[in-house]
């Protein structure tokens, strides 16, 4: 946590581990069940990519008690707006945890409008869209990830039908869902990965390695 946000917001401790740069840790401490739909167009481009994360109920009660300014065990419009405004600034040092490479080369992306949230039965929602900087092509290996590169929190994607194509050209890929073994990557990783590496959050190549990801392969 960084110390502006310690300092503007002393009782928003969780949200605020969520959100700013932390010490990556052995395991997340705040999960989220996930969605990803990237959108297509006729002319076969990406248009968006549609994000739905909603929060497990300890963390969502957390905010709850942190941002309820009168009390009544709900988040209203304000409140809610109050919250929007943290996250969308800054998830934006993070690229909104949104990670898309075409051929090995990592894709500029941005938010059109602020994270819109939500609180239904229990639990925290968050729900945006980015888009490509510059056009976006269904062509040659895509490959799309969703992830907090500081493993504080684990954004779950439970089936690999969370993570879909859509649109006019949704056919156009061949799409899979990768799943990478935790074991496997640390083995295959143990000479780089020392302990400096995980005392550091510059260096976000491990939760990157873990990831689950959409690949497409575009002809």
């Amino acid at each position: 946590m960084t110390m502006l946000l310690m300092q503007k917001l002393p009782a928003t401790a969780v949200l605020a581990a969520l959100l700013a740069p932390a010490p990556a840790l052995a395991h997340p401490h705040v999960f989220a069940e996930a969605r990803l739909e990237i959108e297509t167009s006729a002319d076969g481009r990406v248009t968006e990519l549609r994000n739905v994360w909603r929060f497990d109920e300890v963390f969502s009660s957390s905010v709850i008690l942190d941002f309820d300014e009168d009390s009544n065990l709900e988040l209203d419009a304000g409140e809610l707006a109050k919250i929007s405004d943290m996250v969308t600034q800054s998830l934006a040092e993070f690229d909104y945890y949104t990670t898309v490479t075409v051929n090995g080369a990592d894709v500029e992306i941005a938010l059109p409008e602020a994270i819109k949230v939500d609180y239904q039965d229990g639990q925290l929602l968050m729900f945006f869209a980015v888009i490509p900087k510059t056009e976006l092509q269904l062509s040659g290996n895509i490959h799309v990830a969703v992830f907090d590169p500081t493993m504080y929190a684990a954004l779950d994607f439970l089936n690999d039908e969370d993570m879909m194509v859509t649109g006019a050209s949704a056919s156009h890929c061949t799409r899979s869902v990768v799943r990478p073994d935790p074991d496997e990557i640390i083995a295959q990783n143990q000479d780089s990965l020392t302990e400096a590496f995980f005392d550091t959050t510059t260096n976000n190549d491990l939760s990157k390695l873990l990831a689950t990801r959409l690949e497409l392969d575009c002809k």
